[in-house]
């Protein structure tokens, strides 16, 4: 019964992602917990409510209108990534996470790190330079130390630019805040998916 119950805040948690009610998946299931009365249910996962994200994205625009707004999320990191990889040799920049891997459902931020000794700011007057609008400023506090980060937002699509030293290249498969293995995609990888979708 217990699982029902679970499942039931899940798929309340993804509605209200998907209907812009919360902006962050762990709100979403505190909020889907209170509005159902459920208090003793044990509470689902990211992971669980993302399904139901992704299957309700996909009910509402069917397979090809999902497939569009995987490509549309694609385009957007392709862009900047063509952006700073042309205006600054020698960065390497690395779609990584979910929207590496095409899951763009319940509100996914794309990330993108850059490995390279110029300073975020240079980082931000490139972006803006090319037409982006000014970047926010953050500090992320991961395993690696204080990392800089740029946020921004380009046709609708958040985006998060992490800027990492050159020498902690060898985090680049990793979450850097639980040391997980992590899906990445370089800009070649981003070109021939778009190709061939």
């Amino acid at each position: 019964m217990t699982d029902s119950k679970t499942d039931a805040i899940a798929r309340e948690a993804a509605r209200l992602l998907e209907a812009g009610r919360s902006a962050k998946i762990g709100d979403a299931i505190r909020a889907a917990a209170e509005s159902l009365g459920l208090h003793d249910a044990g509470l689902p996962g990211h992971g669980r409510v993302r399904k139901h994200a992704q299957a309700m994205a996909m009910q509402a625009l069917g397979s090809a209108g999902y497939a569009e707004s995987v490509r549309d999320v694609w385009r957007a990191a392709e862009r900047l990534m063509t952006v700073l990889d042309e205006a600054m040799p020698g960065v390497d920049p690395v779609l990584v996470g979910r929207a590496a891997t095409g899951h763009v459902d319940a509100g996914v931020t794309v990330h993108i790190r850059v490995y390279t000794a110029a300073s975020v700011g240079e980082l931000a007057g490139v972006l803006v330079e090319f037409g982006y609008d000014e970047p926010a400023f953050e500090t992320a506090r991961t395993r690696l130390g204080r990392l800089s980060r740029l946020r921004l937002v380009d046709d609708g699509i958040q985006i998060v630019v992490t800027r990492l030293l050159p020498h902690m290249a060898q985090a680049a498969g990793t979450d850097l805040f639980t040391g997980r293995p992590l899906a990445t995609a370089t800009l070649d990888d981003l070109r021939r998916r778009l190709q061939s979708h």
